[in-house]
C-alpha cells in the first residue's frame, strides 16, 4: 500500500477540503491502476476526489467519472459511484467487478 500513501500525498495538496472519506483514496487508486492495466486513460481529480476514465482513441469521447464514498443504506460501507448519476454501481472492495462495469460502460456499441 505504499502507492496509496503516494496518492494521498498527491491528492491532499492545497485544494483538499477534507470532505472526502479517507478510505476513498486507496480504493480509487486500486481501481485507477486496474483500469490503466486494461488500456483505459485514467486521470485523478483532487477536489472533489474522483477518477475520470476514458478509452484512448474513442471517437465518441465517452467519459465516466467515478467517486468513492460511504453508502448510507449499506451501513456506510464504501462504494463506487457514477458521478453523473450519483448511482452506486459496485462495492469498493470489489475492484475487479467495478472495473468490469466501467469497461462495459465505455465499450463501443456493437
Amino acid at each position: 500500500m505504499g502507492q496509496g500513501n503516494e496518492l494521498r500525498g498527491a491528492v491532499t495538496g492545497d485544494r483538499f477540503d477534507g470532505s472526502e472519506h479517507r478510505h476513498a483514496y486507496p480504493k480509487l487508486y486500486d481501481l485507477m491502476t486496474t483500469l490503466q492495466g486494461r488500456g483505459f486513460a485514467v486521470e485523478l481529480r483532487a477536489s472533489p476526489l474522483a477518477i475520470i476514465v476514458t478509452r484512448p482513441d474513442d471517437p465518441t469521447g465517452a467519459v465516466q467519472t467515478v467517486t468513492c464514498k460511504p453508502r448510507v443504506i449499506d451501513y456506510d460501507r464504501m462504494w463506487f459511484f457514477d458521478d453523473a448519476s450519483n448511482e452506486a454501481f459496485a462495492e469498493a472492495d470489489d475492484i475487479t467487478g467495478a472495473a468490469v462495469i466501467v469497461s462495459g460502460n465505455l465499450s463501443p456499441a456493437p
